[in-house]
């Protein structure tokens, strides 16, 4: 039987990367519409005591995004910023307007001689603007806190704290199961009578297989709590837990403590999390999710749910709980990471299948980071027991011979054939290709299509350079490779050469015009911010990988006639 992981989900668009979304010389792409944009909004800002600056520019996958401050007379005005978001496709997408409207020369006091290397700020108090002193001033424990001060008498005007968190993280030590008492002992279930879930009660084989830990937990007010920059744990239904909220340093739970199960739930997706940055997938905005780790009535269940205010993880407690078994928890998570990029998108039997499939490969290369014993074995711990039988991760099911009217069972094609792709390319660059092409998933897509949106998403990030490794495990399954772009399409032609092994960090990239035409180069990175720009016409571009860091790089290239090409490439040595 398969274990139903139930889930409710929510779409986005799609977000891949377009080629025109480069910094040509050093400037944003976007820049200038996001300026006029500005102007047009605020007319007041024309008059010559007014001006503005760019404060800061973030390049996503989705566009470009400015945010700029407000000047008067040279001097900033406080809080007054303007932040514009601009698509790909030169479109603007949302603007924040805190500007604020002055149409008249303030007055500068004279004081201002007297304080000649002040940090100065217009701020606007009683509906009157006036001159103050910005500090910031820090504690014996680093936190900062920002004051406005009257320029005349030093006068407290404002107070703020510049602490994001209200509740410090503290990093405490505690147990957990890493990532389950099986893969960690290298046993099967119920191995010589041992290693079952006994009522959840603990055994000393199962004690013996818990391991010492670092998690962040919340720290306020002389107590811990149980939550972390993405968890926090709640008690959202049956059955009744006390969470986690303790002056004792001493987290030393055992499995029969509900406590230990909201330890290791968030252990293992702060693990998680903290390697998706690592590899350069942040999921900047993303709110903490609220997690029950003593859920479901006691049931044998586990669900992703967004059909409330706030999204959840709700894990069961029936057969062996599901918050003990890291590849349940990543499952779930891998949900809410998918409905944070693609909402509203898992309608249809394959689309579904998909999307169980992809959380349970991340499932398996978390797993497998940790140890390879039995890495294909889906809820090796929660399954393939009494309770019920989990899932194989390592089918030869096909497409579309194997698909059925079960999705549980047709996701079995999906997670089998990217656990293989996975041995030829790794795991940080599946992991990548994967989540890329999720941004472009849509309801009612077949198999075929997310194949399709794959093989896209090597082309945006890798430019194609993992395609033959990854056409051999697609054909095996059934699936067509067919109908691909030109990977040097645009209206300047190009020849890139050595992808592949610059990649790698083994040897340069060259790219050089089909029309023997010299070229000028500039080499940015995912920020946008200019790495490398040649000062002159080149016959040819060499790019070494060993001058640069590794990450994504998006190069443009030009011609005497100002024709324009883009470039991505990825550097993953």
């Amino acid at each position: 039987m398969f274990k139903y992981k139930l889930f409710f989900f929510a779409v986005l668009f799609s977000a891949i990367v377009n080629a025109q979304n480069i910094s040509v010389a050093g400037v944003p792409n976007g820049l200038l519409l996001a300026q006029n944009t500005l102007i047009n909004q605020c007319e007041f800002i024309r008059l010559p005591e007014n001006s503005f600056q760019l404060e800061s520019h973030r390049n996503s996958l989705l566009g470009n995004h400015f945010q700029f401050v407000q000047y008067h007379q040279n001097i900033p005005v406080y809080g007054a910023t303007f932040k514009v978001n601009i698509s790909n496709g030169q479109s603007v997408l949302s603007v924040f307007n805190n500007f604020q409207v002055i149409t008249q020369k303030l007055s500068v006091p004279n004081a201002q001689d007297a304080l000649p290397d002040a940090n100065l700020t217009w701020f606007k108090q009683d509906n009157e603007w006036i001159l103050v002193q910005r500090k910031l001033i820090k504690n014996n424990l680093g936190e900062a806190t920002e004051q406005l001060l009257a320029i005349a008498n030093q006068q407290i005007l404002l107070e703020r704290i510049l602490d994001l968190n209200v509740a410090k993280d503290t990093l405490v030590r505690t147990k957990v199961f890493y990532p389950d008492p099986l893969t960690s002992a290298q046993k099967s279930y119920g191995e010589n009578g041992l290693y079952k879930n006994n009522n959840g009660n603990d055994s000393p084989e199962l004690t013996a297989e818990l391991k010492d830990k670092f998690v962040n937990l919340s720290y306020e007010n002389d107590s811990f709590f149980a939550r972390s920059p993405y968890v926090i744990i709640r008690d959202l239904e049956s059955p009744t837990q006390t969470v986690l909220k303790t002056k004792s340093a001493n987290f030393n739970f055992t499995r029969s403590a509900s406590q230990f199960r909201e330890l290791n739930t968030l252990f293992h997706i702060e693990h998680f999390r903290t390697y998706l940055s690592q590899i350069g997938l942040p999921f900047t905005g993303m709110q903490p999710i609220l997690v029950d780790p003593s859920a479901y009535s006691g049931q044998d269940q586990s669900r992703f749910s967004y059909s409330i205010d706030d999204p959840a993880l709700y894990f069961g407690t029936g057969g062996v709980p599901d918050a003990e078994d890291a590849d349940v928890i990543l499952h779930e998570y891998t949900h809410y990471l998918n409905y944070f990029i693609a909402p509203n998108s898992v309608n249809g039997i394959e689309r579904l299948a998909v999307e169980e499939a992809n959380c349970d490969f991340m499932a398996c290369m978390y797993s497998k980071a940790i140890s390879t014993f039995n890495w294909r074995r889906i809820f090796n711990w929660d399954g393939f027991n009494e309770f019920w039988g989990g899932r194989d991760g390592n089918s030869a099911a096909r497409y579309p011979t194997d698909v059925s009217s079960d999705f549980y069972r047709t996701s079995l094609i999906w997670s089998s054939m990217l656990n293989d792709i996975s041995e030829d390319i790794g795991r940080d660059v599946l992991t990548k290709l994967l989540f890329q092409s999720v941004y472009s998933y849509a309801n009612n897509m077949s198999m075929q299509q997310a194949v399709n949106l794959l093989v896209q998403a090597d082309s945006a990030l890798y430019n194609y350079a993992n395609l033959s490794k990854m056409r051999v495990r697609l054909e095996e399954r059934g699936f067509s490779v067919t109908g691909l772009p030109n990977q040097s399409k645009g209206d300047l032609g190009v020849n890139v050469l050595n992808s592949a092994a610059f990649a790698e960090g083994l040897s340069s990239l060259k790219i050089e015009s089909k029309l023997g035409e010299k070229l000028r180069y500039t080499l940015c990175n995912i920020q946008g911010y200019v790495m490398q720009e040649s000062d002159a016409l080149l016959t040819q571009i060499e790019i070494k990988p060993n001058s640069l860091p590794s990450g994504m790089y998006f190069i443009t290239i030009s011609n005497e006639k100002g024709q324009l090409h883009s470039v991505r490439v990825v550097l993953n040595r």
